[in-house]
């Protein structure tokens, strides 16, 4: 999947240094495009659903002596 950058995206310096490392135009080019493309998607913010205010269970837990959790029946 490609994500498009917006006008205001700026390339991370520490991306720009080592792209100056790259002599070959080709590989250069692939490597910014990888390099926008993690960084585009590092800044996406996944939205989550809020959680339902329904009561979560009416069991009665009770703790044993060894630690663990039981339901008294």
């Amino acid at each position: 999947m490609y994500i498009k950058p917006s006008k205001t995206f700026k390339l991370s310096k520490t991306t720009k240094r080592r792209m100056a490392s790259i002599v070959d135009p080709v590989e250069r080019h692939a490597y910014k495009n990888a390099m926008i493309q993690a960084q585009i998607a590092s800044e996406i913010v996944i939205k989550h659903k809020e959680k339902s205010d329904r009561p979560q269970g009416t069991a009665q837990y009770q703790t044993n002596d060894t630690g663990t959790a039981s339901t008294s029946a």
